[in-house]
């Protein structure tokens, strides 16, 4: 089973961490999803099986293009259709649609294929990262992220991605009218916090960035690194921890 960063701001009083000096860089996949797309169910079950994988970092990216068919969704943003555009330039895509499944940051697939979702994630793991990003907890619930010197030319984005672990809708019209949609790993904030261009550099971030408002439910988190305008993700790190007590 993997350890997600269950973080609860109301239910934290200490963390046990391992430190380790490097981790297998995992895949992220990307799902590209929508409440108003009567074929994105099926893909939004799917991001569950995904999520339980040891070298795979599953989130759900809700558009608000489909908007207009009469469900608004609430977790859709303009800013994740806008990422979708953006990598759809990257790949010489003509288009752009949901359930999309953006593998390792290099390639696409329909969310709900298995088996071609399958083979963009061995083909992505079959491929080293090109850093392992290093991640350290201090007492002080600060983390210290490591980006390594590499050979790398280019300007590339440090992004921290902050995501819910589940939860559900009862959509009352649109294309899903009468269902009860469930969700695994919606992303709900992407912050760029800082720029890399192949020098070994520290970023730390205190607990109250890692948390932000978000004390109402579980949710997990994840350091990716890309090089600037989208593109093949250059490394990824989960933050995880076990949770020691349950109270302040």
């Amino acid at each position: 089973m993997k350890v997600f960063a269950f973080l609860t701001a109301a239910a934290l009083s200490f963390f046990a961490l391992s430190n380790p000096a490097a981790a297998d860089s995992p895949v992220v996949v990307e799902l590209y999803t929508s409440e108003g797309c009567s074929s994105c169910p099926s893909a939004d079950q799917y991001l569950f099986d995904l999520r339980e994988r040891e070298n795979v970092i599953a989130l759900a990216f809700h558009v608000d293009y489909w908007d207009y068919l009469g469900w608004t969704d609430r977790f859709a943003t303009r800013d994740f259709t806008n990422r979708q555009r953006a990598y759809a330039r990257a790949m010489g895509s003509p288009m752009i649609y949901t359930p999309q499944l953006v593998v390792g940051g290099a390639d696409h697939v329909v969310g709900s294929d298995r088996s071609g979702v399958d083979e963009a994630i061995a083909q992505a793991a079959s491929r080293p990262p090109m850093i392992e990003i290093g991640l350290h907890w201090s007492d002080k619930r600060a983390l210290t992220v490591s980006i390594p010197e590499a050979n790398f030319d280019g300007d590339a984005t440090i992004w921290f991605v902050r995501y819910g672990m589940e939860a559900e809708s009862d959509v009352t019209s649109g294309e899903n009218a009468g269902r009860t949609l469930v969700h695994a790993n919606i992303v709900e904030e992407l912050i760029a916090i800082g720029m890399w261009n192949g020098q070994a550099m520290e970023i730390t971030l205190p607990w109250e960035a890692i948390a932000g408002g978000n004390g109402a439910h579980e949710f997990g988190c994840a350091i990716i690194v890309q090089p600037e305008g989208l593109g093949p993700i250059l490394g990824a790190r989960e933050i995880s921890y076990d949770v020691e007590t349950s109270t302040w």
